[in-house]
């Protein structure tokens, strides 16, 4: 079994692992014991069972989707033993590749509209909204899409620029009951669409990338619901959208469309906030194709 122990000095918890009884165990490995001070211990020694590699067997396969991105699947059988008996769950698929098709920023083009304006006139006045609709509504569902151009065979992502030090990522508040893609490719047609509204773009929902949670009527976020909060105010969800090869976008009178490169919103939270600034970790999983 394991014993839980309180490390005071980082608020981690050390896990003291025990033989099981009854369990064949057949490898043993010695490792020194993690602590947070410089006494000496002596070793502890893990004693984990064995499972053999052959019980199991995976296949993969290449799939291409509409937009020409590989994807390698993976199934395997999983299995475990317990006591002499094995137990195999259901084949389990899961995505060990994704490819993204970029294509240069000079592929596309970009005009204006009109203003678009804010619902709430201050952040103050932001957060007492969301209060007083938290009452009636709940929790406010918000979702971000992350759009992906490349500059000699640099990523970059396309952010809304509002005066000289905001910057966002296209997306907003989802009605209430609004399914989330739908919501999103609303969102996006609003911002970022023309407005003739003739031909909007196809906007192609890749991937849900990331959750981020505002626990109180306060501008901290995080991409996690803390232990202590049983209510968050606030649920943001971020979504790869795959651009065409081309396409024309309609930037608002008042604010700017900027592309930033993955390495200027690396570890730069101070200038792009936390959400922005976390791509780059967010987004090294995919391998992208720069056409």
């Amino acid at each position: 079994m394991s014993v839980a122990t309180t490390n005071l000095s980082n608020n981690s918890t050390q896990l003291v692992r025990t033989n099981w009884t009854g369990v064949n165990s057949t490898t043993t490995t010695s490792s020194p014991p993690i602590s947070s001070n410089n006494n000496s211990t002596t070793p502890m020694s893990i004693t984990s069972p064995l499972i053999p590699s052959s019980s199991s067997s995976i296949t993969t396969t290449t799939v291409t989707d509409q937009n020409n991105n590989t994807n390698i699947m993976a199934q395997s059988p999983t299995s475990f033993h317990n006591n002499g008996r094995s137990f195999v769950h259901p084949t389990q698929s899961m995505t060990l590749e994704r490819t993204i098709q970029t294509y240069p920023l000079t592929n596309y083009t970009f005009g204006t509209k009109d203003a678009l304006y804010e619902r709430d006139s201050s952040v103050q006045a932001r957060f007492q909204r969301m209060r007083e609709e938290f009452t009636t509504m709940g929790m406010r569902r918000s979702v971000e899409a992350v759009l992906l151009v490349h500059e000699h065979n640099l990523p970059h992502v396309l952010l809304l620029q509002l005066g000289t030090t905001f910057f966002k990522l296209p997306g907003g508040e989802l009605n209430p009951g609004e399914d989330s893609i739908e919501g999103l490719k609303r969102l996006l047609n609003e911002t970022l669409g023309r407005p003739d509204s003739v031909q909007q773009n196809t906007w192609l929902v890749e991937d849900v990338i990331g959750n981020w949670w505002r626990p109180n009527f306060e501008a901290p976020r995080y991409p996690y619901v803390p232990a202590h909060i049983t209510k968050p105010k606030e649920h943001i969800r971020l979504y790869l959208v795959q651009l065409g090869e081309s396409a024309m976008f309609a930037v608002p009178r008042n604010y700017k469309l900027v592309a930033a490169p993955l390495f200027e919103l690396y570890d730069n939270a101070s200038g792009y906030g936390p959400i922005i600034s976390s791509l780059p970790q967010t987004l090294s999983r995919f391998n992208f194709i720069y056409n």
